[in-house]
């Protein structure tokens, strides 16, 4: 084919073609990656998570009537497993297990967005979650912590309801402390100056003595190197003499057939020499020329030092640090006081301090030191700090009491063999914040709704638990 000749566009044209083939292929093999995957999803009952690889695998190939089938199939297989869970929340909800019932109804929501399983899981899950939920009742003779802090704790609900836990702050009388202390604080100053021989110079001298050795050694270098160069440019003038003689010799009309044989074997051997000396000539020529450009940058960086060192001062003046030592003057001025939170018949003790430090000493013109004076909190000014640092403490009280009722039915579940006993103390432990359940909790509530309920779906413990969080 006479390229020349070929269209432009045609070629650009097939360009083309073969991007869109390649992208085609490619596409097609996500394709049925996609639907190979569904379709073992189905095998097992997985159908939410083949719902999502047929969705995926329609995207790919949106007018794909096949796939579309497989997604309808797997969609009513999800809905018919979503339908059955409702199903098994009510029966759940009339055995008197709301907690497994919860988790079901919000599953069977989640796929089916049927309104009576989202009406059934907003009920159970208040009344679950008031459940679960420690209600306290502020002591009328607490003092110190307010209502606030204790109703923005999640997992704590106050109520005024006498049946509820009561909780009882109390708070010790603040202390008052000031604490004074000196300490020797030690630095340097610069007393004065004097003159020492210029470590620069010693330097420039070393790197010339340095430059100039090397100079000597490249010099003789390069006198070897133009000796090799020259005994083999006269070696390559005496080869080619010999050679020019037996091209000539050759050129003869009266030789016999041995004598051309010879010399023909001679030139070939001549030959042979002449470009091995002339590739060693060129090798010797180069390294020649390396060495002078070597040579060269030496000299001018010998020179350049020579020229430094000659307006290099031998001495310089530096400066001399002496020790200076002050006093210090320091003052903590602390307010002290104890939190007891008194709840289940036991209290907690907590300590609770700020405090205000600052240190003070004269002026020092010696070592241009300006006077600091002393600058600390007093009583008065420490006390909303203290009253702050106290709702802190409060709230991690607090913290702690729910934590440990979660805990507290995360053990319970670890007692008990019955498995609907164990699904629904560890749901309580989830429902108590809605931080949700710990990871340990989540993978076993999982396992044991896959237990009895199987793969339709994927449960989503934390999700389901807190679906309007």
């Amino acid at each position: 084919m006479n390229h020349a000749n070929f269209p432009r566009h045609l070629g650009k044209k097939l360009r083309l073609s073969a991007f869109f083939i390649a992208f085609s292929l490619l596409s097609g093999c996500a394709h049925q990656n996609l639907i190979d995957a569904g379709q073992q999803l189905m095998t097992h009952q997985q159908y939410e998570l083949a719902v999502e690889k047929f969705s995926a695998a329609l995207e790919e190939e949106p007018n794909d009537k096949a796939t579309l089938t497989q997604l309808s199939q797997a969609q009513n297989s999800l809905t018919q497993w979503a339908n059955n869970l409702e199903t098994q929340a009510a029966i759940a909800k009339q055995n008197q297990q709301p907690e497994k019932a919860l988790l079901l109804y919000a599953k069977a929501f989640e796929i089916t967005r049927s309104p009576q399983a989202n009406q059934q899981y907003k009920a159970l899950y208040q009344q679950l979650r008031e459940q679960s939920m420690i209600n306290v009742r502020l002591d009328i003779n607490s003092t110190s912590v307010s209502e606030q802090v204790i109703d923005a704790i999640d997992g704590l609900q106050l109520t005024s309801d006498q049946s509820a836990t009561e909780i009882k702050f109390s708070q010790s009388n603040p202390i008052f402390e000031i604490e004074q202390s000196q300490l020797t604080v030690q630095t340097q100053y610069v007393s004065g100056s004097q003159i020492v021989a210029n470590p620069q110079l010693l330097e420039m001298q070393h790197s010339l003595s340095h430059n100039q050795r090397e100079q000597r050694e490249n010099r003789r270098d390069i006198k070897s190197a133009r000796r090799n160069a020259s005994s083999l440019h006269n070696t390559q003038q005496q080869l080619s003499s010999k050679l020019s003689h037996i091209e000539m010799a050759l050129t003869a009309s009266s030789l016999t057939q041995a004598k051309r044989s010879q010399l023909n074997s001679s030139l070939s051997s001549v030959q042979s020499s002449l470009t091995r000396v002339e590739n060693q000539l060129q090798h010797a020529q180069s390294t020649l020329s390396s060495l002078r450009g070597q040579y060269s940058h030496l000299v001018q960086d010998t020179n350049n030092l020579a020229h430094e060192l000659a307006h290099t001062p031998a001495t310089m003046t530096v400066p001399v640090y002496s020790d200076y030592q002050y006093p210090v003057n320091q003052q903590v001025n602390s307010l002290t006081s104890t939190l007891y939170l008194s709840v289940f018949g036991h209290i907690r003790p907590a300590d609770i301090t700020v405090d205000s430090k600052d240190q003070s000493h004269p002026a020092h013109p010696t070592i241009n030191l300006a006077a600091n004076s002393m600058q600390v909190a007093s009583k008065a000014a420490l006390t909303p700090l203290l009253i702050e640092q106290r709702n802190n403490v409060a709230r991690r009280l607090l913290v702690e009491l729910v934590d440990e009722r979660k805990l507290g039915f995360f053990y319970q579940s670890k007692q008990t063999l019955n498995a609907d006993e164990k699904l629904a103390l560890l749901i309580k432990h989830g429902l108590i914040t809605q931080q949700g359940a710990i990871e340990e909790v989540s993978e076993k509530i999982q396992q044991l709704l896959i237990m009895e309920y199987g793969l339709g779906g994927e449960f989503n413990v934390n999700q389901l638990l807190h679906l309007y969080r």
